[in-house]
């Protein structure tokens, strides 16, 4: 598409041209008879040639404007991509999470562990924001994770809390706080649940959809400790709070394609589960 308005664009700027000639030459021996000089005649018809390569440089700027340019190899940006604003962990016998006050429109992630084998009923903030579960709830025996998130947030939040169906002796909970992200419902999410395998646990895997995916994925280790990302995974281990993994995918210009957290533990014993959230970018 670029090739051919490039060529549309040279061929006006030609043609523009050979007839500005034709006419310059008439219009000298016009003026000539009437004694009116030469380059009175060039002036104009150079002021004229210029507004024609202005009306053809605005065309081709509303053409890339519209995507039907493209940008270098023919891709079309929609934006730098996003940016992790704030984070916060914490674990124990809690039944919130303080945090970094929110800013405007951008996502809240909060991911939980629990035992006693429950499950999450709500989550909330003191600012108002819209909490709705991703769907990622994993389970291994009285154990669970979940990721629940709000889009476009109102800002002012300091404190998020979740509810359960029942009581819980055990809470952890880790919040992102991200720009840069679409309002629709997440890409795609995984869930996964096994036995800790040394120096290499892998978390559930996502096929993502969308190029610049903000990825999070956590695991819950049973009876071990993860002790931080494995080496040369795509993926940053944020906290180790309690001894178990918190972490988002590092880069924020990934392909859309599979990506997989994967921990060191320190000891291969105990079973694990884990869940995965990817979230498309703005565009």
């Amino acid at each position: 598409m670029a090739d051919g308005v490039g060529k549309l664009y040279k061929k006006g700027l030609r043609d523009g041209n050979q007839v500005a000639r034709r006419s310059a030459g008439r219009q000298k021996d016009e003026f000539l008879a009437r004694n009116e000089s030469p380059p009175i005649v060039e002036q104009r018809e150079g002021a004229r040639n210029h507004m024609r390569i202005k009306a053809l440089t605005l065309i081709l700027v509303l053409l890339g404007i519209l995507g039907l340019v493209g940008c270098g190899q023919g891709a079309v940006f929609y934006g730098s991509g996003w940016a992790v604003v704030e984070n916060a962990s914490n674990a124990g016998p809690i039944s919130s999470l303080t945090i970094p006050a929110t800013g405007t429109g951008n996502l809240i992630v909060v991911a939980l562990m629990f035992n006693d084998g429950t499950y999450v009923t709500s989550v909330s903030d003191d600012a108002g924001n819209a909490y709705v579960s991703a769907d990622a709830k994993a389970y291994v025996g009285a154990l669970s994770t979940e990721i629940w998130y709000a889009v476009n947030s109102k800002p002012g939040a300091t404190v998020v809390t979740p509810t359960f169906a029942e009581s819980t002796t055990h809470v952890e909970i880790t919040v992102w706080e991200v720009s840069g992200i679409s309002t629709s419902a997440p890409d795609v999410t995984n869930t996964s649940s096994g036995s800790i395998t040394l120096n290499n646990t892998p978390g559930p895997a996502v096929i993502t959809t969308h190029a610049g995916d903000f990825i999070v994925s956590v695991l819950f280790a049973a009876d071990t400790n993860v002790s931080g990302i494995s080496t040369g995974n795509e993926f940053t281990n944020d906290f180790t709070t309690n001894g178990n993994g918190w972490a988002h995918i590092t880069s924020n210009s990934v392909p859309a394609g599979t990506h997989q957290a994967s921990w060191v533990t320190s000891t291969p014993q105990g079973e694990y589960c884990a869940s995965t959230v990817a979230f498309r970018p703005a565009q």
